[in-house]
């Protein structure tokens, strides 16, 4: 089992895209005939855009620095268009030398719609980020770095994950969107080398089933099990025990983009400066709630105190 306390170093990979952030001010299900899914054509006027710096690598990465207890870099790709993201990382001093920048393809974007019920509908563009970052694991120190591998294009994704696997580089793995196109075999190797598994509830629930598994086996193997549990919170489990933590519910919910990254970087923070399990998992829940109180994944800036203030609101189950 990896040891948080000895992590200097967060190496996070994943998508650099910008967001297109829509709200569609109704619920999809209203407008969908069951029937005629096979045959799905429908439109959505939104009374809502914003668009954003954006991405897992972003997202992750944002919310390590602001918390700033160790050193983080991103591993990933912009596009030409790529510049206001380099300049965004290095104002919050993630490193940038793991970057490509494609002079030919355009950053990533992604453009969802949120209804009313906080259910969205997304569209990405990979674009720059099929590109793979030039980066040795072999070289790290195992001891004192981990990678957090969250969803991109394939390329990217997957030499990543074969790199960690083969340097043994412990890592936390984060499939998410990956999973409507990555096969079973390169998610049973994704998951069964992973220190840590984190996605949400449907998503683990998928993942058990194409593997034929179940979550209780996976802890048995030592593999940290964290389910999301959207507004519910989050369930921790490990060989020696299960965790559920109660989420933050917000009263100026506007956007939930972001919230499960900015989780993921609040709770692993947690873990590296020596919080015990509960208060780290708090320290996720509370940081992700302020997330969802502004449009887009990096545009929120809670001070210590105010993180601590919604920890102390939050419950173990």
């Amino acid at each position: 089992m990896i040891d948080f306390k000895k992590i200097k170093t967060v190496l996070v990979a994943g998508s650099i895209a910008y967001d297109e952030i829509m709200d569609f001010p109704d619920n999809f299900s209203n407008h969908l005939h069951p029937e005629k899914l096979h045959a799905l054509s429908v439109s959505f006027v939104v009374n809502k855009l914003e668009k954003q710096l954006g991405g897992t690598a972003t997202s992750i990465a944002y919310n390590f620095a602001l918390l700033n207890r160790v050193s983080v870099a991103v591993l990933g790709a912009v596009g030409r268009d790529g510049d206001a993201f380099i300049a965004f990382y290095k104002k919050h001093k993630i490193v940038t030398k793991y970057i490509v920048k494609d002079k030919k393809l355009y950053t990533s974007t992604g453009k969802v719609i949120t209804d009313m019920q906080n259910n969205q509908i997304w569209g990405f563009y990979y674009g720059a980020s099929e590109n793979i970052p030039v980066i040795d694991f072999t070289v790290l120190d195992r001891q004192k770095t981990m990678l957090v591998l969250a969803a991109t294009h394939s390329n990217p994704f997957l030499h990543l994950q074969r790199a960690a696997i083969k340097s043994k580089l412990p890592y936390l793995y984060d499939p998410g969107m990956v999973l409507t196109w990555i096969d079973d075999k390169n998610l049973q190797q994704g998951v069964m080398n992973a220190s840590v598994l984190v996605v949400n509830d449907y998503e683990m629930g998928l993942i058990t089933k194409r593997l034929a598994t179940s979550v209780e086996e996976l802890v048995k193997k030592g593999i940290i099990c964290i389910t999301t549990l959207g507004s519910a919170g989050v369930l921790y489990q490990d060989r020696e025990q299960r965790v559920q933590v109660t989420g933050f519910n917000s009263a100026k919910e506007l956007d939930p983009t972001g919230a499960g990254d900015t989780f993921r970087a609040g709770l692993v923070s947690g873990l590296i400066d020596g919080k015990e399990l509960v208060e780290a998992l708090k320290q996720g829940n509370a940081l992700a709630s302020f997330t969802i109180e502004s449009y887009g994944t990096t545009n929120h800036k809670p001070s210590r105190k105010q993180i601590a203030e919604r920890m102390k609101t939050l419950k173990v189950m």
